[in-house]
């Protein structure tokens, strides 16, 4: 069983489609990947359903595969990363964590014109959560991580800034402040609050938005961005969420209004402090210079 079949196959039933190997979004079919194809060899089992509306739907075989693949995924690169500390410090390998909001703010043509730049790099980017993230960089696992500048709270990181995003209150169309020009979050004490999930990154800021303003928190729920949105669309109460997610999800029936006073969200592309820095890390750091500000500590 190869590592590289286990993370092609954790991909796919993430997205729902395969991958052809021409790298084309695809149902299941005869020029489905090679490596799940090689698993289900390997298993004698039949990891994805094949016939019907259902094709692309992971069975049970596939169901359980899928559950044990994560972790083995990750002690796997923690193993790969302990181990590459004993390499040249020029022929080690890059991590950047990520929280997954590249495609969001557009971030992957960063790290993709770096490496189309520098043929032969060894650079990994990982999506994971903010905690996961943060303990990655202090345990030295990640040399870099993107990540929204207030969830860095009291860690000493060099940070450049990637994107500049804003906490808007969604709302329905009909709402009697979906014409404003901006509303104060007290002047919606009495809604119902939907945030997006603890784990993400935008949580914890309206989370304290709510309780310094002596908002009660009893009144809020949290879900998923695809389905919050309906939610308001239907007048089942208000969002609090970064406008850019509204790029990514489309909802019709809603309308973003900007909070007064305003709340900014920064990405920035953190590092220790202070750290010795390969030639390759030291190249990327000025590659993200040219695009990024520092920011103030």
């Amino acid at each position: 069983m190869r590592i590289e079949d286990l993370e092609v196959f954790v991909a796919t039933a993430q997205s729902e489609v395969f991958l052809t190997p021409s790298g084309e979004a695809h149902r299941f079919n005869s020029s489905a990947a090679k490596e799940i194809l090689r698993l289900e060899e390997e298993f004698g089992s039949l990891l994805f359903l094949r016939e019907g509306t259902n094709s692309g739907v992971l069975t049970e075989a596939g169901k359980a595969l899928f559950q044990q693949s994560a972790p083995l995924i990750k002690q796997y690169h923690k193993v790969l990363r302990s181990m590459d500390r004993f390499r040249d410090k020029e022929q080690q390998m890059l991590i950047i964590g990520t929280l997954p909001i590249m495609k969001q703010y557009r971030l992957n043509r960063v790290f993709n014109r770096f490496i189309s730049d520098h043929e032969g790099i060894n650079l990994r980017i990982e999506e994971t959560d903010g905690r996961n993230l943060i303990a990655g960089l202090q345990d030295d696992y990640y040399d870099a991580i993107v990540i929204r500048k207030n969830m860095l709270a009291g860690m000493r990181t060099e940070n450049y800034r990637l994107a500049s995003d804003e906490l808007m209150v969604i709302l329905w169309e009909g709402h009697k402040y979906a014409k404003q020009s901006s509303v104060h979050i007290t002047d919606l004490k009495n809604e119902l609050f939907y945030l997006n999930n603890p784990y993400s990154s935008s949580y914890g800021l309206s989370w304290k938005l709510l309780k310094d303003n002596h908002i009660s928190t009893e009144n809020v729920r949290t879900s998923t961005v695809d389905q919050i949105l309906p939610m308001v669309a239907e007048k089942k109460g208000v969002a609090l969420l970064p406008v850019s997610t509204l790029m990514v999800a489309q909802q019709p029936g809603i309308v973003a209004v900007p909070l007064n006073p305003r709340v900014t969200l920064e990405v920035v592309f953190a590092m220790r402090r202070g750290e010795e820095r390969s030639s390759q890390m030291k190249e990327l750091v000025e590659m993200i210079k040219t695009r990024a500000k520092k920011v103030p500590q």
